[in-house]
């Protein structure tokens, strides 16, 4: 099995303002056999639905994110979103939620 694509997801931290840290959080790997085109992108952690638009393994993924279009090429990672997990001191903590085509 080959693997499609990898969903990371990131703790990001930040000291008022201010970037300070980041770091993996979970790694979740799709399979290229998983991936469909018109369906949904397995695996997506939260309640955003990515559909999957156009698929060419190893080369590029194109999905529809709420009505705006994401292209992913190879060995490169985008950021699809990202949400306020804590905060406590001026210390913010942020998921990232990103996609890298492999």
């Amino acid at each position: 099995m080959a693997v499609g694509c990898i969903i990371n997801l990131y703790q990001s931290y930040s000291d008022r303002g201010a970037y300070v840290l980041k770091g993996v959080w979970q790694t979740t790997e799709v399979e290229a056999d998983e991936i469909h085109v018109g369906e949904r992108l397995p695996h997506w952690p939260g309640c955003e639905t990515l559909i999957v638009k156009e698929f060419a393994p190893g080369e590029y993924l194109e999905l529809d994110n709420q009505g705006r279009d994401v292209r992913i090429a190879k060995d490169e990672e985008v950021q699809i979103d990202s949400s306020l997990f804590s905060q406590e001191y001026g210390v913010s903590c942020y998921i990232l939620k990103c996609i890298k085509l492999v």
